[in-house]
């Protein structure tokens, strides 16, 4: 029978709080995260497309015999400015667990 009358005490106080009928209404805030230094040169989305010249030649250090095997004559345009194919865009429409 003592048992049936002790109470648990496990978790955060505030939770304990509630279950026992408290008036808290929310949790305490969590302690700040501390602030990083960011990159002095972020770029997005819309800079780096617009940096993407088509008509840029290969640079002339890169047309060493080292580089030939990996280089291409004409370079790939970014993803983001290819246009989806009609099957990209039928899967993209639909629901991710819809197949």
């Amino acid at each position: 029978m003592a048992a049936e009358t002790q109470t648990l005490n496990f978790g955060p106080e505030w939770l304990r709080a509630l279950s026992s009928g408290g008036s808290i209404t929310s949790p305490p805030l969590s302690p700040a995260l501390p602030k990083y230094k960011l990159a002095d040169y972020r770029y997005g989305r819309e800079e780096m497309l617009a940096l993407f010249l088509k008509d840029n030649k290969i640079p002339s250090d890169l047309l060493d015999k080292e580089f030939l095997p990996i280089l291409q004559e004409e370079p790939l345009p970014p993803l983001a400015l290819v246009p989806f194919t009609e099957e990209e865009q039928r899967n993209f429409s639909m629901s991710v667990n819809s197949a």
